[in-house]
């Protein structure tokens, strides 16, 4: 079973750290205080996008890039806009950062973590 904080905690918390750190992070929509799923956009200025995506206590990602008919930006919006219509209460986070491939998901936890047995 999995526990854990609650997501509009996690969230502040994070962004304040990231912002300490040096990256400009920032909430794109609000989602669901407590139990919200969590979608990070990773942004460089060279136009690629990558999407972590919490699942369980680690990071899926997803990686974006241009094509000759849809930009990066353009898929990771319609990424989203799909997420959205199966769950409107997740919050998606936006980082600017200089290189999609770091793997910035290992520095942030997560906020679940499983019960330990007694």
């Amino acid at each position: 079973m999995f526990f854990g904080l609650k997501t509009g905690f996690w969230i502040r918390a994070t962004l304040r750290r990231l912002n300490q750190n040096g990256l400009i992070a920032a909430i794109a929509q609000k989602g669901d205080e407590d139990a919200g799923s969590i979608f990070i956009v990773l942004a460089s200025k060279d136009g690629h996008r990558a999407i972590l995506q919490e699942q369980d206590t680690h990071w899926y990602r997803q990686e974006f890039h241009s094509t000759e008919t849809e930009t990066a930006a353009q898929q990771t919006t319609q990424y989203l806009e799909r997420q959205k219509n199966i769950d409107p209460d997740l919050w998606i986070i936006e980082i600017d950062v200089t290189d999609i491939t770091y793997p910035l998901e290992k520095e942030l936890g997560t906020r679940r973590f499983h019960e330990t047995g007694s």
